[in-house]
């Protein structure tokens, strides 16, 4: 039996597609597909690392924004980060940001396969991308990708609160208590390894 192909859309077909929809959609090779809504938590770490991040950006003639700006990382595909630093010419009617240098995902058990591999390669693909940031929604962990002078990639793991985690996109830094502030989450589950030493003996 044959399975029905989905039609293919061009960048411009998919805006006029999703213009005044209410779903949120984002386009993979030609193909849109639904975006599934965010928890609160979710949203209030993005709205906290844009309040923290935005105030340094503006300051280089960059515009943060949260959700809606678009970033377009290949001929048909176009993702929306859930934080955006885009250093490009000011453009009130644009669509999609001319020149992201920050990506901010938000990631959760449901969206985290896509965010680490294909979503993290996309980005980094950019040659306007500097720092890509993934943010755990459930525990307290970040991880952060900066493009080091020679093109490569250098991944940091952060999950203490007390650390600066360093932008040098818009000459900032912010911490674990900025992302997470206002919400009560837990360190990352870790492994208990028992020894026979630990056994009771009966």
């Amino acid at each position: 039996m044959e399975v029905a192909s989905h039609p293919k859309l061009t960048v411009d077909e998919f805006f006029e597609a999703i213009s005044g929809a209410d779903e949120r959609y984002e386009l993979i090779d030609g193909v849109a597909y639904a975006m599934a809504g965010a928890k609160e938590g979710h949203n209030v770490i993005c709205s906290n690392v844009l309040i923290a991040i935005a105030p340094a950006g503006k300051k280089k003639g960059c515009r943060t924004t949260s959700s809606d700006t678009a970033v377009q990382t290949g001929p048909s595909t176009v993702r929306y980060p859930d934080v955006v630093v885009d250093c490009g010419p000011p453009d009130p009617s644009a669509r999609m940001a001319s020149n992201p240098t920050v990506i901010v995902e938000v990631t959760s058990p449901g969206t985290s396969f896509v965010d680490y591999s294909d979503k993290l390669r996309e980005y980094q693909r950019l040659e306007s991308v500097d720092t890509v940031m993934q943010i755990e929604s459930e525990f307290v962990l970040v991880k952060v990708h900066r493009r080091q002078p020679d093109g490569t990639w250098a991944d940091e793991t952060i999950e203490d609160f007390g650390v600066d985690i360093q932008i040098p996109a818009v000459g900032t830094s912010i911490t674990l208590n900025d992302v997470y502030d206002t919400l009560d989450l837990r360190p990352r589950p870790r492994l208990v390894v028992v020894t026979n030493d630990h056994i009771p003996k009966i």
